[in-house]
């Protein structure tokens, strides 16, 4: 991992992010890129709020250089949020984008912001949503959902080495998901469960396995039980004859976490 972006608008859902994303960077030796979006009707470069705006993300960016230590750029960048940050990503290819649940598009209970969940359906890198009220910088227990799908070992094996690129001490609770087809299911992923564990012979790991209609619901309700700190959701939660669609059972899951959730919806394969 070697560049992470951070869209802020300097709200306290995109600073807490900032600290995340701080964290994540010095384990990596990564750099940071601080972007900030004028969407107000594209004013002038030479506006207060644009000065204003450039004042604060430099200040952000050396007090990050000088107390961490980390290499930190700050883009300045106009036009509507959540297409601009997939069309930088697009161009400048970081690692992982961490932004806030909810910024800009204002706060609503449980739910993400309009451009968390644009970024997320679009972008072709990793998206980590990290929401306010809590710092977050470990994740000490991560719950990571399995299901059979085509292509799904090489998946998991990019996500699972991305989870311990973010936090290496993490502890995975593979949870086993099922919409039909019960007893080949269970076998399916214990197998898958099994070649991962192969990859992660150092880590420790606990296995469960569900089963039904509402699987949005039980991962979430798993999560709690679980005391997770970190969710992962890719393509494969849900039935999607789509590649990188984002189906119901992800959406319940993105709009409804009370903790970090981690969007992988591309691979470097794909």
């Amino acid at each position: 991992m070697t560049n992470i972006l951070i869209p802020t608008d300097y709200s306290e859902a995109s600073f807490n992010a900032l600290e995340t994303a701080i964290v994540i960077a010095k384990r990596n030796n990564a750099s940071l890129i601080l972007l900030h979006i004028d969407d107000a009707g594209y004013l002038p470069e030479d506006t207060y709020a644009i000065k204003n705006a450039s004042q604060i993300g430099h200040a952000i960016a050396d007090n990050i250089k000088q107390r961490h230590g980390i290499p930190t750029t700050v883009l300045l960048k106009e036009g509507f949020i959540g297409p601009t940050i997939v069309r930088l990503a697009f161009d400048i290819k970081p690692d992982l984008i961490v932004m806030g649940a909810y910024g800009a598009s204002g706060h609503r209970d449980f739910f993400i912001g309009s451009n968390s969940y644009f970024t997320i359906k679009n972008a072709s890198c990793p998206v980590l949503i990290v929401p306010e009220g809590k710092r977050w910088h470990d994740f000490n227990t991560v719950l990571f959902p399995l299901r059979p799908a085509l292509g799904a070992l090489k998946k998991y094996q990019f996500i699972s080495n991305l989870v311990l690129k973010i936090h290496p001490d993490s502890n995975f609770e593979l949870f086993g998901i099922s919409i039909d087809r019960k007893e080949q299911d269970l076998k399916q992923v214990t197998e898958l469960g099994n070649e991962l564990k192969k990859f992660w012979n150092q880590f420790q790991y606990e296995v469960s396995y569900n089963h039904g209609k509402n699987i949005g619901e039980e991962v979430l309700d798993k999560a709690d039980k679980s005391k997770a700190d970190l969710i992962v959701v890719s393509s494969t939660v849900d039935v999607a004859t789509k590649q990188f669609f984002i189906g119901p059972f992800s959406q319940r899951i993105i709009n409804h976490a009370r903790i970090p959730v981690l969007c992988i919806f591309r691979t470097p394969e794909n």
